[in-house]
């Protein structure tokens, strides 16, 4: 019995992911995941569940648009390259998630000086009561905005406006 070897077995499994082979991703998993997962971590200095987040995004895209490659190198070089892209889109979005929630005066992180939190809660007093509940909900208590919206009884969509008008009366100082 002949063996393949690993540019072989690369070209095979890539052909038949092609083909909607659940059998041939497995496989790529079980040859080039520990790989990936390390190259994310080392290049990130993220964790491992972070890693593992980037390589199952990385699976969904090879999974729907597998590429076409002749070698083993080629096969884990494409799956580096996009590992580490999803990597770079979760981090800047991470960012500017951070940034957003930084923009109502540090209500996130709840370490603001005295004057700062005297000045916040006159200002977040200038809001109704529902808006302040959805403000502090979505960045003091962190919930997600599904979580909110099932809790409250709204849709995802109605407290994201919400909150949007909320936030844009915080930056114009409370004013309708």
């Amino acid at each position: 019995m002949r063996h393949e070897s690993d540019d072989q077995g690369a070209a095979r499994v890539t052909r038949a992911v092609r083909s909607g082979s659940r059998e041939a991703l497995a496989e790529i998993y079980d040859r080039c995941a520990e790989e990936v997962v390390s190259s994310v971590e080392r290049v990130t200095r993220r964790d491992e569940a972070f890693a593992l987040d980037c390589l199952q995004e990385m699976f969904m895209r090879l999974a729907a648009h597998p590429p076409i490659v002749d070698s083993h190198a080629a096969l884990l070089a494409w799956m580096r390259v996009v590992a580490l892209n999803v990597a770079r889109n979760m981090i800047v979005s991470e960012q500017r998630r951070r940034r957003r929630e930084g923009a109502v005066g540090g209500v996130h992180n709840g370490g603001t000086r005295d004057g700062e939190r005297e000045s916040l809660d006159a200002l977040l007093n200038q809001l109704d009561e529902d808006e302040r509940t959805l403000v502090r909900l979505r960045h003091a208590e962190g919930m997600r905005i599904r979580t909110i919206a099932k809790v409250i009884g709204a849709t995802p969509q109605a407290i994201e406006s919400a909150l949007r008008r909320a936030m844009a009366r915080l930056r114009e100082g409370g004013t309708s």
